[in-house]
Parts: C-alpha cells; sequence; structure tokens
C-alpha cells in the first residue's frame, strides 16, 4: 500500500457519480452537510450552540441551498440523503440548541467555504471546511490549526506539547498507522502541535485512551471515514484522457474496465463492489426520473411551476415535437429530474445536484430506444463516471467557484462518454464525445434567480441533455475534437479562474441581476421573513 504524505486529492468514480443525497445542492446542501458531520465527530455529539458564518455567494444563497439547514442536520449526525434535512432547523429548536449566523457576503475568502463554532459541555471548537464541489469536502482548520483532511481518513487528531514519532505511534497503535503530520498556529502557545495520525483500521476506544492518557496530549478529536469508500492510494493508475486511453489500449481492455481498476487500486473496492454501487446509482437515478415525472411535486422556492417535465413529455408523446422523440423525452425527463431535486427529493448528483437530471434524463431514454441491456447501461455509467473523476481532479465542479459550465458542462461531458459508449463507439469517440460536449459550454455562467436551484437551473438541464446527444452523434460519426480533450480540460480551468465572480453564483449578475429576478428575490425572501439586501 502507497500512502503519499502529500496527500494527493484523487477524486473517485463515486465522487463523480454520486452522492445519493437530498436536493438542492451538492455543493451547498450535500457538502456542507458533510462538514457539519465532521464538526460532530471533532466535538464527539450533539453541539449546545451553533454559530455559522457564511462568505461569499453562500452568504447570499444558504437559504435556498438550504446550507444552514443541512449544516445543522450533519452536526445533529444526518446522511447525505436523509429526507429530513428540511427539519433539521426545527429539530434543534426543539433541542434548544439556538443557531447564529454571520455572513459576510463581500468577503474574498472561498465562497464555499463553512466556518463553525460550536459549544458542547462547556467547551467550544472551531471547525472550518470547503465544499469541493459534488459533494466533496476538504476540512481546513481545527481550532487554528491547519489541517488537510476529505472525510475519507480513518485516525486521530490530537494537541500536545511532545514530539511524537510516527514509530512511537505506530508502537502505542498496534502498528496501525499509516502517516503522520504536525501542524502550528500561531494563535497558539508555540509548544501546541496539532498531530494528524491516520490510521490503516478505525482506533479502537483503548486505543484512543492510550493517546488521551500519554503526556502532553491536551485534547483529542478521533476520525472516522464517513463514506464507504476511502483513499487506500493515491498514485492514480492514470490522470488524463490521454492516459486512460493509452491503458485500455496497452491492456486491450475496455473504457468501463479500465475505470473498474483505477477504482480498484484508488479505493480498494473489488469489481463486484464497484459495479454493485454504480447498479444503485442506476436504481437512484430511475426512481428519481419516475418521481419527477410526477403531479405531487412542491419546488422549494415556488418560483416557477413544478410540472414543466410532464408538459414537455406530453408534447412529445403528442409528436409535436421538432426535435423528435429521444431527445424530446431526454429532456423532458431532465426538466422532472431537477425538479424533484428543488424539491429537496433524492437524486444522484453526476457531477452536482443543480445538473442531475443529464445523465438519468439521456441515458434512461437512450437506453430505450437502443433496448439496452442492465449490464450496458453499467459500462455507460462507469464511463461516465470516469469522465467526471477526471474533470474533477483538475478542475472545480461548482457552480460557485467556476460557474455553470462546471455543472451542466460536466455533467453534459459526462453524459456524451455514456452514450456514445451505449452506442457502441469506440474508446477514442466516447473520448471526443465527452470533449465536444464540454467545449460547446465553455462560459456558462452560474446565475441562480433568489437563491433556490429552480431559475435558470431546472431548465438549463435541457441544454446540457442536447448537447450530450449531439456530441455522442458527432463522434460516432467519426467527427473529433481538434482541441485534444485534456486540453479542452485545461481551456476550462482557464475559463473558470476568468469568469467574474458576478457570474459565479453570487445572484449579482446575468440572469439573477434582472428586474424580473429582483422582484422573485423580495417574493422568495418575503417567504423567508428576511429583509432583501
Amino acid at each position: 500500500m502507497n500512502f503519499c504524505q502529500n496527500r494527493n486529492r484523487l477524486v473517485s468514480l463515486f465522487d463523480s457519480l454520486g452522492p445519493i443525497m437530498t436536493g438542492p445542492s451538492s455543493s451547498h446542501t450535500a457538502g456542507v452537510l458533510r462538514i457539519g458531520r465532521m464538526g460532530r465527530l471533532f466535538l464527539g455529539g450533539d453541539p449546545e450552540r451553533i454559530d455559522l458564518f457564511f462568505y461569499g455567494a453562500l452568504a447570499e444563497t444558504y437559504k435556498g441551498h438550504m446550507s444552514d439547514s443541512a449544516i445543522v442536520g450533519g452536526l445533529l449526525g444526518m446522511r447525505e440523503d436523509s429526507p429530513e434535512i428540511g427539519e433539521a432547523l426545527s429539530l434543534a429548536e426543539q433541542k434548544n440548541i439556538p443557531v447564529l449566523y454571520h455572513l459576510e457576503p463581500l468577503s474574498k475568502r472561498n465562497p464555499n467555504t463553512v466556518d463553525m463554532l460550536l459549544a458542547r459541555r462547556d467547551q467550544s471548537l472551531r471547525v472550518v471546511g470547503i465544499s469541493v464541489g459534488g459533494g466533496e469536502i476538504l476540512m481546513t482548520e481545527i481550532e487554528d490549526f491547519p489541517i488537510y483532511l476529505q472525510g475519507s481518513e480513518e485516525g486521530i487528531l490530537f494537541i500536545a506539547d511532545k514530539l511524537f514519532t510516527k514509530e512511537f505511534l505506530a508502537e502505542l497503535l498496534e502498528e496501525n498507522v499509516l502517516f503522520l503530520e504536525k501542524s502550528v498556529s500561531s494563535n497558539h502557545e508555540e509548544r501546541d502541535v496539532l498531530y494528524t495520525c491516520l490510521t490503516e483500521k478505525p482506533l479502537s476506544d483503548i486505543q484512543l485512551k492510550k493517546i488521551e492518557r500519554e503526556a502532553g496530549v491536551r485534547k483529542v478529536f478521533p476520525l472516522t471515514c464517513l463514506l464507504d469508500y476511502k483513499l487506500k492510494n493515491d498514485e492514480p493508475l492514470f490522470s488524463s484522457f490521454e492516459g486512460w486511453l493509452h491503458y485500455a489500449d496497452s491492456l486491450h481492455i475496455s473504457l468501463p474496465e479500465a475505470a473498474i481498476a483505477f477504482e480498484e487500486k484508488r479505493s480498494g473496492l473489488s469489481k463486484g463492489f464497484i459495479r454493485e454501487k454504480v447498479q444503485i446509482a442506476w436504481q437512484t437515478m430511475s426512481q428519481s426520473v419516475e418521481k419527477g415525472m410526477g403531479n405531487d411535486l412542491c419546488l422549494l422556492g415556488g418560483l416557477m411551476p413544478h410540472d414543466e417535465g410532464v408538459k414537455l413529455m406530453a408534447l412529445v408523446e403528442g409528436g409535436r415535437s421538432l426535435s423528435g422523440e429521444t431527445v424530446g423525452k431526454a429532456v423532458a425527463r431532465a426538466l422532472g429530474v431537477m425538479t424533484l431535486n428543488g424539491c429537496m427529493g433524492c437524486v444522484v448528483a453526476a457531477p452536482t445536484a443543480g445538473s442531475s437530471g443529464v445523465l438519468p434524463g439521456a441515458l434512461l431514454t437512450a437506453a430505450e430506444h437502443l433496448s439496452s441491456d442492465i449490464a450496458e447501461i453499467e459500462d455507460a455509467l462507469l464511463v461516465a463516471a470516469m469522465t467526471g473523476a477526471l474533470i474533477a481532479m483538475r478542475a472545480p465542479v461548482s457552480g460557485a467557484l467556476g460557474g455553470c459550465q462546471s455543472e451542466i458542462g460536466v455533467a453534459s461531458a459526462m453524459t456524451a462518454a455514456a452514450l456514445a459508449q451505449l452506442s457502441g463507439g469506440t474508446a477514442k469517440e466516447v473520448v471526443h464525445a465527452s470533449s465536444l460536449a464540454l467545449k460547446n459550454i465553455l462560459g456558462l455562467i452560474c446565475d441562480p434567480v433568489a437563491g433556490p436551484v429552480e431559475i435558470p437551473c431546472i431548465k438549463r438541464n435541457a441544454i446540457g441533455v442536447a448537447n450530450a446527444f449531439a456530441a455522442s452523434d458527432m463522434a460516432i460519426a467519426g467527427i473529433e475534437s481538434i482541441i485534444p480533450p485534456d486540453e479542452v480540460v485545461d481551456a476550462l480551468i482557464n475559463v473558470q479562474k476568468l469568469l467574474p465572480v458576478e457570474l459565479r453564483g453570487s445572484m449579482r449578475g446575468g440572469l439573477a441581476s434582472t428586474p424580473t429576478a429582483q422582484k422573485l428575490k423580495d417574493k422568495w425572501f418575503a417567504k423567508l421573513g428576511v429583509k432583501n439586501s
């Protein structure tokens, strides 16, 4: 086993194809909930007081994305797919846990930062994390000490004034130690050091007590993996589209098989477990399509109709759709899934909740058209997941960090690859399908109206679907992206960096700045009982 000391961020297939979650936002609902769960873990149970600090775009949209409720839900022990997330604030109130807000919308800090000051049993704890995108998190600070944790680790953090060594801890913890890191905070006495000790297996209560009893140890924070997969080896099998193609070609295996091999090495999972997780994701996607086409949905913000997918499906089934039956149905279903997401229903973020309609809407419809079996659908999903992972390893998949090109654009690229795979395309055609789709949506801004994930998010999934079908067809016809796939990702990164903050989820540009949007924002804020600034 290799575990590099720099702990590279190596995205899993199930980071891009997931999480299975309650909507409406993977970054600002599922991701921040995971940060809340980490806070609960460090605190040792329910907090007795919660202070939340929001910066930049999140200070404007946290209510529309249910971020505060999700963080509190995580602090109370809820999971990402819990249907009770929307009730977390009420539950905290019932438990007499005050929740206070500190908002800095003009802050230059990372807008996906969650800063928590927590109190429990006469102790206070400051914990800071960043929602990276697609549900991924990075814990960056505890008690003013810098940390680097992704929620998939086992082990222990402890503050001490003694110089510990990896060898000493390995002996103390029965040779269970993988990694040891020290960090010092300027806000503490010079003798204070935070030790991050990562282990192969979870620590027992006896092992935790051993650390607590060591001379000089003042605070102990246990670490437990939040996920059902971990980072076992951070040396990637490949980290680019060119590498993916080369690996598959050199071993004479398919792209889906190469994706499985990537995950086997990264996470130490078996082929059977990987395929089982893909099957579960597909079952949830299929259910989200079915529920999204119902008539009993209720959008969180209520800023738009809840039955637009149903309306479009009626047009298609009536034979009046110019885009044809396949694309028309796929778009209708994508709208339905996104409506379900806006109603805090259960969806699969692929790669984000704001783009969760694209892949299921398109793939389910294409599979029906091609009479594909479940194994073929699984292979298509593996290709989609690998595509998303290769992009996400280099570029953020969050609207607040890189615009909607990071969400709908990446979802469309994942979907185009899946459609090309399902259509029997070659490995090269699959990769070029994703590249053609991604470069067609470069520059797409994130401009949510009023805050809820409704306008233009729901209908924007339609362009992701249509673009994916067009890109897949072009690639299967032999049309290639003249700009190589990995260079298209370079271009995405370049545009993300150049995109002004006003067009990255801040509600200060694009559609969000129109007079009608302002009226809808007034309506939404009045519903919340807060003043529109």
